[in-house]
């Protein structure tokens, strides 16, 4: 099969309990060593391309070009640079704070300047942040759209973290390219996000595994986690069987949520409703038009040969493609990956649940 593409992962986040004080502590020459490091062992978890939707200092961008120039081996990556919030919003520990729409636009051309070819906007809080409400909109639609606008006149698509339905509402007016978490979706947002050709991209490992280490988070992140979990798996259950269109996105690095165990988001979308197939369709194709890779996401002549090898068929049975510790093999441009950097880590299992139930819901 294809290899998997996962449109959402933070590599310079460590999947520690409390990232933002891990990141802090590292310094930015050990930073860009782990994050080739998280890249290798995605790719060893069968994610031949990825999209960082916030990274630090533009670091991943250095990265993602070496691997592009063929100096290291690792994912095809799309990188956002510093995600837009406003002053105090969520990630503004890693992203550039703005207020204003000329604030936006200066923010948008300021990550252009150094290489960025995604834009992440912030338009609600966020679990990882402290004192910020997810429920809650952040930036105006105005704000928001003058960033959609500037990056579409560049060429970008434009991923918004939106997690409550009043911002949710305002990422679709300013014309977001796919929505990132979607904790609360109304049935009025997934029609229009239907209408628009908005995809949502889940991140379902993060909650997931939000929940299953709840002992070892800060409170305020394990407070949010139970807040908006039901939430969360609700809104994607819904949105699939209305029909909307869904790429596969981790949010790979945060809490839990280790980089190599990538796969594992094609098990919760399927534990949540999903066709195996529409969710290797998320993984794969779909993932690949929402990040502009034309020649990856399809096994077919002339395609890149980044490829899968799995035992069975994973239509029939998802862990086949979701468990990386049953991955046969990967291939990265013809590269036969393991050979190069050797076998995945031997790691947690492929999904922390089998049901919301079995998650407490």
């Amino acid at each position: 099969m294809p290899g998997l593409i996962d449109a959402h992962i933070h590599l310079g986040l460590e999947a520690t309990g409390d990232v933002v004080t891990t990141l802090r502590a590292r310094p930015h020459g050990d930073l860009t060593l782990k994050m080739l490091e998280n890249a290798q062992a995605s790719l060893r978890g069968g994610i031949t391309a990825a999209r960082d939707l916030g990274g630090v200092e533009w670091l991943e961008i250095s990265l993602r070009n070496a691997i592009a120039a063929g100096r290291h081996l690792g994912p095809t990556l799309r990188c956002a640079g510093k995600v837009l919030t406003i002053t105090g919003g969520h990630g503004a520990w890693i992203g550039q704070e703005c207020d204003g729409e000329t604030a936006y636009v200066h923010g948008v051309r300021l990550n252009v300047k150094h290489g960025a070819d995604a834009i992440k906007l912030i338009a609600t809080g966020g679990v990882l942040t402290g004192g910020v409400d997810p429920m809650a909109p952040h930036p105006t639609a105005a704000e928001m759209g003058a960033a959609v606008r500037t990056a579409h006149d560049f060429g970008l698509k434009v991923g918004v973290h939106a997690q409550g339905a009043r911002g949710i509402a305002r990422a679709l007016e300013a014309g977001a390219d796919s929505i990132e978490h979607g904790f609360e979706l109304t049935d009025e947002l997934i029609q229009r996000m239907i209408d628009q050709g908005t995809v949502l991209v889940p991140t379902l490992s993060a909650m997931a595994a939000l929940l299953a280490m709840a002992d070892n988070l800060p409170a305020f992140v394990r407070d949010k986690a139970k807040r908006f979990g039901a939430m969360h798996y609700d809104s994607f259950s819904r949105y699939v069987a209305a029909g909307g269109m869904v790429a596969l996105g981790t949010d790979a690095g945060t809490p839990g949520n280790r980089h190599g165990e990538n796969a594992q988001e094609l098990a919760h979308m399927v534990r949540l409703g999903m066709d195996p197939l529409a969710a290797l369709v998320a993984g794969t194709a779909t993932a690949a038009r929402l990040l502009d890779l034309k020649d990856q996401g399809r096994v077919r002549e002339g395609s890149a040969a980044d490829l899968l090898l799995v035992p069975g068929d994973p239509t029939q049975d998802i862990l086949a493609a979701a468990d990386a510790n049953r991955h046969r093999g990967v291939w990265k441009g013809g590269v036969d990956v393991r050979a190069a950097l050797g076998a995945p880590l031997s790691g947690a299992p492929a999904f922390a649940f089998s049901s919301p139930a079995e998650a407490g819901f």
